[in-house]
């Protein structure tokens, strides 16, 4: 009786472990659900305020509170770095007007940590568009994209990293624009990736040097010469650049059709 009496009650045992487990575990679900329920939330409410906000900000209204942002990056680095990148990265993948000013404020304030920071953020933004484009809005795209593609799908086929090279260094077309096209036509999207963000990195050093221009002109009280970025100083090099890439794309092709003619 003592034997049977010790195994019911070493069953009755297992049973409220169990018991305890299985609300530990639904514990942890419930909150994790929930955590993720916050994220999405606030994720959610980031967006939206950074769509509202697309036309009245501008530089003056984040000028005037430059010293405000400074002391917060004093007292809090990293989360301010991230939410510099997350800020970037949603201006990129919501197509919206902002990343030049957001590039010279952030080079103003952080530094040159900035130009790996906007190059991986912009990068980053660029594919969810490209991903949108290629998915779940590739009818949407198409059609508003249809005329360009027609112009353009002939020479891009030939050299699709040249073609996208040269749009990043002269933005022909307007950016979101040339983040869906690779998409439309269909190309890799780790070549997509990589000449984005090798295609970027010129543009975004010089916004990057004018910005640390910026903040040194802050530093002694000086207003802000915003025509430095229209300079024939800052855009010729990229031109230049630009224009390398694209001869470079026509001479290669005129070769591949007379070795194809041989």
């Amino acid at each position: 009786m003592d034997e049977i009496y010790g195994d019911a009650h070493r069953v009755s045992e297992l049973e409220c472990s169990f018991a305890s487990f299985k609300n530990a575990i639904s514990r942890n679900l419930i909150g994790a659900n929930m955590e993720r329920i916050k994220w999405a939330l606030g994720l959610g409410a980031f967006v939206v305020v950074m769509w509202l906000g697309r036309d009245w900000l501008n530089i003056q209204i984040l000028l005037a509170h430059y010293s405000e942002f400074k002391d917060m990056i004093r007292d809090e680095y990293v989360l301010s770095l991230l939410i510099f990148f997350v800020s970037y990265f949603a201006s990129v993948s919501l197509s919206l007007p902002i990343a030049s000013i957001l590039t010279l404020m952030g080079a103003a304030l952080f530094g040159w940590i900035m130009l790996p920071i906007i190059v991986t953020a912009g990068t980053s933004g660029a594919l969810v568009i490209f991903w949108l484009a290629s998915t779940v809005a590739n009818k949407f795209f198409f059609e508003r994209a249809i005329d360009t593609l027609e112009k353009v799908h002939v020479v891009f086929h030939q050299s699709p990293i040249r073609w996208l090279l040269t749009m990043r260094l002269i933005p022909f077309f307007p950016f979101w624009l040339v983040n869906i096209i690779p998409a439309l036509l269909q190309m890799r999207q780790r070549d997509y990736v990589f000449a984005t963000a090798i295609g970027i990195i010129p543009g975004t050093a010089i916004y990057v040097s004018v910005g640390r221009s910026l903040d040194t002109m802050l530093a002694q009280g000086a207003s802000p010469q915003w025509s430095i970025t229209e300079s024939p100083e800052v855009w010729v090099p990229l031109i230049l650049l630009g224009g390398s890439f694209a001869v470079s794309a026509m001479i290669s092709n005129r070769h591949r059709k007379e070795f194809q003619e041989c």
